[in-house]
């Protein structure tokens, strides 16, 4: 067991210590991608923009908010963080099928491909950073030291869609179903995590199920620090950092045993 821990780990180094491959295909596909239209990636923020104004209305329209401003800054943060880590999970259920071909031709690892999603999906989200540097400015929020574990949140964040990802990469390939799975899963997490709404809105019943939702986790991780709001942030790092170690020991699991197998069903 120690030796199959110690060569998945040097899998993965190896992986981040040679990331010329996955960072030319990623940067490829998105040059491919956008090259037919003039603003590229900035359409996922343009996009993302419009799906926040149509909430935003709403919530102003039908609740009359008195922190409208608060609460705009708190879903677009929420909203450009979900589509990212949305877009990463659905992605690594034809991961695989889309790359059977360089598989064939070459000997290269899966999490090559793994990271290769990620990293797209995180250039694609950067673009919206200055959408959100406004919104900061513009709010009741101040800049404050403690902002710095945004970064943090967004490094655990990164390590567990790494892992969450070999683990739907794999399954996707040998289960056909998994893919569906994953979509589905998507978009009844939206409704369930705290994107559109609030904790606040809720009972202390349902705040208590949260805790078992590990994208409320996420969202927290990266949002709270924006927000000057740090009353969950470290109940959500120690539940990411379990997390971690709960999804590499099955991730140890399916190494072993179906790593070598997945070309066979592609």
């Amino acid at each position: 067991m120690y030796i199959i821990f110690v060569n998945f780990l040097k899998e993965f180094f190896k992986c981040f210590s040679y990331s010329d491959i996955w960072v030319f295909y990623s940067h490829k596909n998105i040059i491919l991608k956008y090259k037919d239209t003039i603003l590229g990636p900035f359409w996922n923020v343009i996009n993302s923009i419009f799906l926040i104004s149509v909430l935003s209305l709403s919530y102003f329209l039908f609740l009359n908010p008195d922190d409208f401003n608060s609460f705009v800054y708190r879903l677009s943060i929420s909203v450009f963080l979900w589509l990212f880590i949305s877009s990463c999970l659905n992605g690594f259920t034809s991961l695989l099928e889309e790359k059977k071909d360089l598989l064939n031709e070459k000997k290269i690892d899966i999490k090559n491909f793994v990271c290769e999603n990620i990293y797209t999906n995180f250039i694609i989200f950067i673009h919206s950073f200055p959408i959100m540097l406004i919104l900061f400015l513009i709010s009741d929020f101040r800049f404050q030291l403690s902002l710095c574990f945004v970064f943090l949140g967004l490094f655990l964040l990164l390590i567990n869609l790494i892992l969450i990802g070999y683990l739907i990469t794999i399954l996707s390939a040998i289960y056909k179903d998994v893919k569906k799975i994953v979509e589905n899963l998507v978009y009844a997490f939206f409704f369930a995590t705290p994107i559109i709404w609030s904790e606040n809105m809720v009972s202390a019943k349902i705040q208590k199920i949260l805790i078992f939702n590990p994208f409320y986790h996420f969202i927290v991780l990266f949002r709270d620090p924006l927000m000057n709001n740090f009353e969950k942030f470290y109940q959500s790092f120690f539940i990411s950092v379990l997390m971690i170690i709960v999804i590499f020991l099955i991730n140890l699991k399916i190494n072993k045993h179906l790593e070598k197998k997945t070309i066979l069903y592609l």
